[in-house]
This record gives C-alpha cells, structure tokens and sequence, in this order.
C-alpha cells in the first residue's frame, strides 16, 4: 500500500533538526517582543521570514534521485500530488510560526496583525515559501536560502537602494513584483509606493513559479530502481 504522502513525508526529516531549533528561538523572541510592544511584530515576522528561506528550501530532486521518496513515487499515479504535498510539509513549521506570532499580535491588538493573515505581509510569506522550495527543488536542503541570502547581501554591498521608496519611482508593475519576489521583507514594516497590483502580481507570479516546477517535474527522470 502507498503511505500517505502527508505522513510519510512528516516523517522524512525534510528539515534539520537545528533549524527547528532556531525557529522555537525566532517564535519565543518575537512573542516576547510582542508583549512587550504590539506594534513590533513585523520584527518577529521579519526573523521568520529569514529563518523561513531555509526551512522552505527543503530540496526534492537530490534525495529523490537517491531513492528517499521511492516508496512515495513508486506508488503514486500523480507525481504532482506528492510535490504538492512535499511543499506543504517544507512550509509548514515557518506557517506554524507565522500563525503564532500573527495570532499573538491580533490578540494583543497589533495593527499588523491583520495583513500577516491577508494582506502584502501574508503575501511576502507565501512568496518565500513558494520561491525557496522552487529554487531548491534540485539543490541540497538549505541550498537555495544561502543563495538567496547571498544574492541580497550582494545588493546591500552594491549599495543598491531597494529599501527606498524613491527606487519604486516611476517603474511598471511587472518590475516591481519582480523586485518584490527578490526581496519580500520590502513587504514587511514600512509602506512603500508601488505600481497598483503589484504585490499581488508579485504572489502570482511566485504561484506560476510554483506550479511550474511541478509540472516540470513529471518530465525529470529520477531514478525510482536500481538500474544495475
């Protein structure tokens, strides 16, 4: 019988055991922040959006070619169901966390609150998750947060200005998303001036990303048996 593919891959150890660890420690410090100040919890979303590359990029194609998922896709008529299943479960320590902090923040009255349920902060965390697993899908885990972070620090060398609202001046909306997929912390704290329906095409286009890489992976081979 194929296991179920929630359980099975609950079971896996998608992340390392230290990254869980750093996640309790990111959740406890921003619950703390909160009560004392409601009005910092884009702080504590902040952390778990960094903490989040990580976990999100939990890597698929790598392990699946060394048969860690054979049982999964051995028995599964759909191979999209079980990517689908395999992000939900890569995602779903950071949106526990989320959810916490987010919760504790609406009950204490952050205003805040409400976007990190629906609204741009909400979006900024479903484009980390949906970016961070896409980029690893064929990278060991963690693999794709380190260049992520990598790749924000090398603009932050290059003094490029992206916190300001004066970079948003005048571009189209497609640009904007585009940066906003780069870097969605821009999301986090202070408002910016944006092309209208931008972060919204910023989430849509993460969507797409994701849904691309799924069907992509239909057409992979990946080593399901021995064959020597």
């Amino acid at each position: 019988m194929t296991p179920s593919p929630l359980r099975f891959l609950a079971l896996a150890g998608l992340h390392p055991p230290y990254t869980l660890l750093i996640l309790v420690a990111v959740v406890g410090i921003g619950l703390w922040t909160i009560q004392v100040s409601p009005r910092e919890l884009d702080s504590g979303l902040g952390m778990l959006l960094f903490v989040q590359m990580f976990l999100a990029s939990s890597g698929f194609l790598v392990r699946a070619r060394r048969g860690h998922f054979d049982v999964l896709l051995l028995g599964a008529g759909d191979r999209t169901r079980v990517l689908a299943w395999h992000w939900c479960v890569s995602a779903a320590p950071g949106a526990a966390g989320w959810i916490c902090l987010a919760g504790a923040g609406y009950v204490l009255g952050s205003p805040a609150a409400r976007s990190a349920f629906a609204g741009e902060r909400a979006v900024a965390f479903f484009i980390v998750s949906a970016v961070a697993w896409s980029a690893g899908f064929a990278l060991t885990r963690g693999a794709a947060g380190v260049v992520w972070v990598a790749a924000l620090l090398g603009i932050l060398v290059r003094r490029v200005d992206l916190l300001s609202p004066s970079a948003f001046a005048g571009d189209s909306a497609l640009r904007h998303a585009a940066t906003l997929m780069l870097c969605p912390f821009l999301l986090i704290g202070n408002r910016f001036v944006v092309a209208p329906g931008a972060i919204w095409a910023a989430g849509l286009l993460s969507a797409v990303l994701l849904l691309l890489v799924w069907r992509r992976s239909e057409q992979l081979d990946i080593y399901l048996v021995d064959r020597s």
